[in-house]
Formats: C-alpha cells, structure tokens, sequence
C-alpha cells in the first residue's frame, strides 16, 4: 500500500494501523497478484488456523462476490446463501465482541447504515410485508 493511501486511511477512518497497512497483508496482495486470487484462496481454506490479515482478505473476497449479484450466485441454493451470511455475521459478532473497538462517528455511522439497510426482513414492517406477499 502507498503512503498516499495511508495517507487516505487516516484522514477519512482517523486509523494509523490496521490489517490492510501491515506488512502481513502487503504479503499477501503480493501473492495474490503472483498466483491468482482463487489460488490464493485454496490456500487460505486449506488451512485450520487464518491469520487476521488472511480473514480480512476473505472477507473483501466475499464481499466482491456477494456484491456483484452476478448469476453463479443467483444459481446457488438459497439455504447456503443465508448458512454463509450467518456465518460471516457470527464471526464478525465474535471479533467486535472480544475487540469491542473504540470507532469514531464516521466510521461507526457508516457500520450503523450498512447494519440498518441489512435489517430488512428481520424487522417488524419488513416481516409484515413479507407475510402479506406470500398470501
């Protein structure tokens, strides 16, 4: 990563150091680009225990994919789809729960909407509309 990207990490986070300045994850962009992001991710999952650099990393892999809506994702069984949201929400609940980070209200806004938008169907109104759909 470029000093003129952590220049931009801080200013719009307020965030001297995370995962993606660190050196393990330097490491990892390197191999990515030297074998292949679908290589790289064989090996991540062939292994019994991540690095944090290594979880980050199959996080923004899982966001790229479920972001793109394309249709490999739309041919999946919707019951897998919702088992691998649940467990990337499990494991995200685990990590704020033990870090309980001290986040600034830019940040903490941003998680807040993100949250918020992916309470539809979970909240009461949503539920309700839901129900009269399937009638």
């Amino acid at each position: 990563m470029e000093d003129s990207d952590l220049n931009k990490i801080h200013e719009y986070f307020g965030l001297d150091s995370t995962i993606f300045t660190s050196p393990a994850w330097s490491e990892l962009q390197k191999t990515e680009n030297e074998i292949g992001p679908d290589a790289l991710l064989s090996i991540i999952i062939d292994k019994r225990l991540w690095t944090n650099a290594e979880i980050a990393w199959v996080l923004r892999r899982l966001i790229y994919f479920y972001g793109k809506k394309d249709t490999y994702l739309k041919e999946a069984p919707i019951e897998r789809i919702f088992t691998s949201m649940v467990d990337v929400l499990r494991a995200f609940f685990l990590l704020f729960d033990h870090l309980d980070p001290d986040i600034d209200d830019n940040m903490r806004t941003y998680i807040c909407n993100k949250l918020g938008d992916a309470t539809w169907g979970i909240n009461s109104r949503t539920r309700e509309y839901l129900y009269k759909m399937k009638k």
